[in-house]
């Protein structure tokens, strides 16, 4: 039986493609392994501050003042696609931010937190707006300094020390086709019903979403009404995009909130596109400011 001869060329080829098959493996695996591997909150936290900037930056901004427009389009519930204008003021915990448009009926939003209270604005009927009923009602966003992400000074995350919030893992998360970190958020003292999860590039660590969601459930009906109410949902989200670099800060130059109610008054689906013209830092700014009258 004769003995099969191998060419050394094709044998240092086959080492070779077995060589580079097991290098592109242990890549794999490296990249499989760290993807598995589950962050803390801490850790989440950490580096989505070094994404604002360094500790230095982001201490040296006490105040913050972002201008720019905004457009307002109603998709469901209305007919409404105007442009208008929008301002954010915020000092350490205290916030206030303005929407205001051309339309009669809905001038715009107002909000604030003067770091004791928070409150919003009526509309000129004496009524509130969906959005301004949902923060009344549900004021976490607003008494937290969550709204406005890290557009405001009055972020909780850069105020841990202060706020010292419950925040939970949840893992990687497939949103709108991208797959982002997402952090459970409690406050500190009291229960709430409101559901509030962050979410976090996993390249660049920077917050770029912000989700509130709250239930009502359904009631009995009574004597004179015997149907029973249906379930109402509340939906608002945050968005942040295009982040540029401001006094040593990285900044969204983008914002946009979109409001979705659903439930026994019927839906509406509400959204605010902010787009940016001007971020100033440390401009003296009264406490009356942040106190809507």
């Amino acid at each position: 039986m004769s003995k099969k001869n191998f060419h050394p060329c094709l044998s240092a080829i086959t080492l070779l493609s077995l060589s580079i098959f097991l290098l592109f493996y242990s890549i794999q695996s490296g990249r499989a392994s760290a993807q598995d591997k589950k962050l803390t909150p801490e850790e989440i936290i950490k580096r989505h501050l070094e994404s604002v900037g360094t500790a230095e930056a982001r201490a040296k901004s006490s105040t913050r003042v972002v201008s720019g427009e905004t457009k307002f389009v109603v998709r469901i519930g209305g007919a409404a696609n105007v442009n208008g204008n929008a301002m954010m003021v915020s000092s350490g915990s205290k916030l206030r931010f303005g929407i205001k448009l051309p339309l009669t009926d809905y001038p715009g939003e107002d909000m604030a937190f003067d770091g004791a209270q928070a409150a919003t604005g009526l509309l000129p009927q004496g009524n509130r707006s969906n959005l301004s009923a949902f923060l009344s009602s549900q004021n976490l966003p607003l008494r937290e300094g969550l709204m406005g992400g890290t557009l405001s000074t009055a972020w909780p995350l850069l105020r841990l020390d202060q706020t010292q919030p419950k925040l939970d893992y949840r893992g990687l998360k497939k949103i709108d086709g991208r797959q982002l970190h997402e952090v459970g958020y409690r406050p500190r003292k009291g229960s709430s019903d409101l559901k509030v999860s962050l979410f976090f590039d996993p390249e660049t660590f920077r917050h770029v979403r912000t989700r509130y969601n709250f239930e009502i459930g359904a009631t009995i009906g009574t004597r004179e009404n015997s149907n029973m109410n249906t379930e109402s949902y509340f939906t608002l989200t945050e968005d942040f995009e295009d982040f540029r670099a401001v006094d040593g800060l990285t900044l969204p130059h983008t914002y946009r909130m979109q409001f979705n109610k659903e439930g026994r008054a019927g839906s509406s689906l509400h959204d605010w596109t902010v787009t940016i013209k001007k971020i100033e830092h440390n401009t003296k700014i009264d406490d009356p400011v942040f106190v809507i009258k």
